[in-house]
């Protein structure tokens, strides 16, 4: 059966409420809508080119008045003579002449227009009524998808509510006219429940969309889809309380979300109570037995909750009570059923906010900032002063960002124009942490990254984008069709951009062997935009920045945070010292390895080019050597594959002020001094470069990895003094 042909299978509207419903319509639709395009005598829209809020727009061919509905195309003539003409793309719409080949005939209304005089007054008014609508939240009118609503409806359609919700026809309409066409119920929902009269909220699934709920707290608008479900929660007199929260307050849905599942956590605890249906027998030990949930709340996984969200649910819970105390709603409840401050209480455990095992190990960043080019190209949408170049450019620019400063995806996202300042010639990112409410926050970054921000804050300027949004840094996608939602999102660079990049991406290797010796592949799943951050954070770990200037520079509250990267340092960098200990050997070659790391750590000192046992020097920490560092000479010397890159560049240095002495004439004695120091160094390296050939291949990459480990481990200088750190407002300073 076509879908033109759908039988209407419940009718929203008895013919008697039709008419006054289509009345009440007419009433509320502006008559002076979109003069110019809306012909409300004979029922026919027509799309101006000059009307940025109508996706109308010339063809793309420079001779060609023909309008189309998507920007930067060709209408379907000089589309047609571009495939058979043969010559560059660039060069047909400079050249091509659209008068001098003949035209055909053409349809009597285009994409680019739509006529509602075939359907049902009703229809026509609904529709008319939910484009208005449309236009006061500033989305584009896209004339063809109303074309294809039309064009789809069922011949004895009699309102646009009786299709509402039909899986087929919806399908038959497409993605985005579908969207077009829910966008207009959501709005007809809206006004029939203002029309009829009826309360939404009384029901216990709502439809924010219909209630008119704010879709969330930094989105001005109210929501477009979804449900919020009481039914989970079991006792009447709590779902109840809930209900009027929600229609009291009216809180953005995900607020209310928040606070349902909170309600839900309570539900179940209470389920298990004897007084939990008797809320007049309520007292405090059904509230313990209700934090108690809260406590062990988990996810559907049986995953438990992290100390953060499970402090969040409480709070929601202490909100719902306060508010019900406050309006009356518990009055015939008892007051012992009350949380108390002193006993009800979540401990934090020894977790932080960050996940530390997410981390982007730095020779996985390198291969991802080789192939950046490819990051963005995923699409060939375009908008009206925006090309698919421009786009790749403003997500290109957003890696770099989070790559080189750490902060979180949405602080980058979300950064203004105005977000670099120099201070004494030097740059710093101005940034909002959105996630602790402290606004106003500076962090000193490199001169490369500034470049980077430079180059596309100049390349903005270039760009059309329209006056509401031209604080932002990375302005919206669709600029012209989503004004309302500001700047890019996260989830649009993360959830699309980023992942479609990863996936793109040819080939990602580990540093460690598979099986059959080969690189192994590295996983791609562990690669999000989140794992920048803790890559950065690692990577100053690492290199020995001080805790308390990390602590800064991740704008942590807690020590304890910023102290797990160490943690994890420290994790490594024992492991990496098992591993090379048992490959030390002494001055003359031979194996002299460590039985084990409590031995490796008392019984030796990190010296230039190896470790040192000598008592003295140990108990000096490696700053009282009797020799004065001229290792290989000594019996003590104990050399592991960590330090082999700096015995080489040490052997290079000598080789330097040998040649160095025989062209300044020195004594025979000093010349010797360097032959001897160079043959035992070299002979060190040799024989380190033997027993390793002798290992499999596999635990040689082992040795090389945990080399590389305990090598960052003992880069001791800080990344950035703390004295140039200021992370604070001015704000702040008055406090």
């Amino acid at each position: 059966m076509s879908i033109t042909a759908l039988p209407v299978e419940s009718r929203a509207l008895s013919t008697g409420n039709e008419q006054t419903w289509k009345a009440w319509l007419i009433e509320r639709i502006d008559p002076q809508w979109r003069v110019a395009e809306w012909d409300s005598r004979r029922q026919v829209f027509t799309g101006d080119v000059d009307n940025e809020m109508t996706a109308v727009y010339l063809c793309r061919v420079d001779r060609c008045m023909t309008v189309v509905e998507i920007f930067d195309r060709r209408c379907r003539r000089c589309e047609r003579h571009r495939k058979l003409n043969g010559t560059s793309p660039s060069f047909f719409d400079r050249t091509f002449d659209p008068d001098s080949v003949p035209r055909r005939d053409e349809k009597a209304f285009s994409k680019v227009d739509f006529e509602l005089s075939e359907v049902n007054g009703t229809v026509a008014a609904e529709i008319i009524y939910g484009v208005q609508q449309r236009d006061r939240d500033q989305i584009i009118l896209v004339p063809m998808r109303i074309r294809s609503i039309v064009s789809h409806l069922p011949p004895d359609c009699r309102s646009l509510l009786d299709v509402a919700g039909n899986r087929q026809f919806e399908k038959a309409l497409g993605a985005a006219a579908g969207g077009v066409f829910r966008s207009l119920v959501t709005h007809l929902q809206r006004a029939h429940v203002v029309y009829s009269g009826t309360d939404p909220t009384m029901a216990d699934v709502w439809k924010p969309a219909v209630v008119g709920l704010q879709a969330a707290p930094d989105r001005r608008y109210s929501a477009a889809g979804g449900v919020v479900d009481f039914r989970e929660i079991r006792q009447r007199w709590l779902r109840e309380i809930t209900k009027q929260f929600g229609r009291e307050v009216r809180p953005p849905v995900t607020t209310l979300r928040h606070t349902v599942h909170a309600a839900e956590i309570a539900s179940r605890q209470l389920s298990l109570r004897t007084n939990g249906d008797h809320p007049e027998l309520l007292d405090h030990g059904d509230m313990s037995a209700v934090v108690e949930g809260f406590r062990t709340s988990a996810d559907r996984e049986g995953k438990p909750h992290s100390f953060t969200h499970r402090r969040s649910l409480l709070g929601w819970w202490r909100r719902l009570l306060e508010f019900s105390r406050r309006t009356g709603a518990m009055d015939d409840i008892p007051g012992s059923f009350a949380l108390d401050l002193r006993s009800h209480t979540i401990a934090q455990v020894e977790t932080s906010e960050d996940d530390f095992g997410r981390t982007i190990p730095e020779h996985v960043i390198a291969q991802l900032d080789q192939h950046l080019e490819l990051l963005g190209r995923h699409s060939t949408y375009s908008a009206p002063g925006w090309n698919p170049d421009d786009y790749a450019m403003m997500y290109q620019t957003v890696y770099q960002i989070i790559r080189d400063t750490g902060r979180r995806p949405s602080e980058i996202v979300g950064l203004k124009r105005s977000c670099l300042d120099w201070v004494d010639g030097k740059p710093t990112l101005v940034y909002d942490n959105r996630k602790r409410r402290r606004m106003g926050r500076r962090l000193p970054i490199s001169t490369a990254t500034a470049t980077v921000i430079d180059q596309w804050l100049d390349h903005l300027q270039s760009l059309s984008v329209p006056d509401t949004l031209c604080d932002w840094l990375f302005p919206t996608p669709g600029t012209r069709n989503n004004i309302r939602r500001g700047h890019l999102s996260g989830a649009q660079f993360g959830s699309r951009a980023f992942a479609i990049w990863i996936d793109a991406i040819p080939e990602l290797v580990d540093e460690r062997l598979d099986d059959d010796g080969n690189p192994a592949l590295y996983d791609r799943s562990m690669i999000t935009p989140y794992g920048l951050r803790h890559s950065y954070a690692q990577r100053h770990a690492d290199n020995g920045t001080p805790v308390d200037v990390l602590r800064e520079l991740m704008d942590h509250r807690s020590v304890d945070t910023t102290m797990g990267y160490f943690s994890v340092t420290l994790k490594r960098k024992r492991q990496a010292t098992e591993e090379i200990s048992k490959f030390a050997i002494d001055r003359h070659g031979r194996p002299a390895g460590f039985t084990s790391v409590t031995e490796y750590e008392r019984q030796s000192v990190a010296v230039p080019f190896g470790n040192c046992t000598e008592p003295s020097n140990i108990k000096a920490g490696g700053q009282h050597c009797p020799i004065r560092f001229q290792c290989a000479g000594c019996s003590f010397y104990r050399p592991d594959p960590s330090y082999r890159p700096a015995i080489e560049q040490h052997l290079a240095e000598l080789r330097t002020d040998k040649e160095t002495a025989i062209a300044t004439d020195s004594a025979s004695w000093v010349i010797t001094n360097f032959d001897a120091q160079i043959h035992a160094f070299t002979d060190v390296i040799s024989s380190m470069d033997a027993m390793l050939a002798d290992l499999p291949a596999d635990q040689r990459a082992v040795i090389d990895n945990a080399s590389r480990e305990l090598r960052k481990a003992r880069t001791a200088a800080a990344f950035i003094p703390l004295e140039s750190v200021t992370t604070h407002t001015n704000e702040d300073e008055q406090r």
